[in-house]
């Protein structure tokens, strides 16, 4: 038998995954992937897979799941087809600026504010305190300390804060690979409702749900918040999908 690691890495797949025992359906089940993506990985034609982050999500998913290192098997796929996995795009850093005699004394300063402020805050409590008390028939106006809290809420700094209620930003973007017939509907409003081009993106700021309807379920991708979604559909399935604010993490490829 050959040395797996003579092995391409689509054969590498393949054998991990016949040698747990798992079928194409378990793996698909698993990584909430469909059938059809994992039998094109395992016969190595990466160009009839989602591309940009949909393709790279899929190889480490699967490859997690068979016991495969992810990392590994998507470097070894990318060496083997450059144009289908092109590297992401790099993070340019700048380079740190010298630290000039302005900014270190700048940072003297910083450093030392803080600890004056400390001291003004002790020790003018203090120094109020030694006063002698003003008599009482005369009125006089109360200055307020800048440095103490002047307002005590009621029942005092032990009631619990509230917590805020604002919802966390959820945002829905698509992608069309093909063209389609899709209709977009949030919170009951139908926003999109037309034949879309391939190459088109929309961006939906998610509410309680979107309802994603359409004639084929393979030519709508998404992401949520940057994170690859799962594929809707085989190519040419109808579409017919809720994502709600309150299941859409079931929706994101895990990795």
């Amino acid at each position: 038998m050959a040395d797996h690691r003579s092995l391409d890495p689509a054969s590498r797949l393949r054998l991990a995954r016949e040698g747990k025992g798992l079928s194409l359906r378990q793996i698909a089940e698993a990584t909430k992937l469909s059938v059809r993506s994992i039998e094109m990985l395992e016969k190595d034609r990466l160009s009839d897979l989602p591309n940009g982050i949909y393709r790279r999500s899929i190889i480490k998913s699967v490859a997690r799941e068979v016991g495969l290192n992810p990392d590994e098997l998507l470097n070894e796929f990318a060496t083997k087809h450059p144009e289908d996995l092109p590297p992401p795009p790099s993070v340019v850093i700048a380079e740190p600026k010298a630290v000039t005699s302005f900014n270190k004394a700048l940072t003297i300063v910083s450093a030392v504010l803080p600890m004056i402020a400390g001291i003004l805050y002790f020790a003018l409590p203090m120094t109020r305190a030694i006063r002698p008390e003003p008599r009482k028939d005369i009125v006089r106006e109360r200055r307020i300390d800048p440095l103490r809290a002047e307002i005590i809420p009621i029942g005092g700094f032990n009631e619990t804060p509230v917590a805020s209620t604002r919802p966390v930003p959820v945002v829905v973007t698509l992608t069309i690979s093909s063209r389609c017939q899709l209709r977009v509907v949030a919170d009951g409003n139908e926003i999109i409702g037309r034949a879309m081009q391939q190459g088109e993106t929309v961006r939906i700021d998610l509410g309680d749900e979107i309802l994603l309807l359409g004639d084929n379920a393979a030519a709508v991708q998404f992401s949520i918040n940057g994170q690859a979604g799962r594929l809707l559909g085989e190519p040419g399935d109808l579409l017919s999908t809720r994502i709600g604010r309150d299941d859409y993490q079931d929706f994101l490829v895990r990795y």
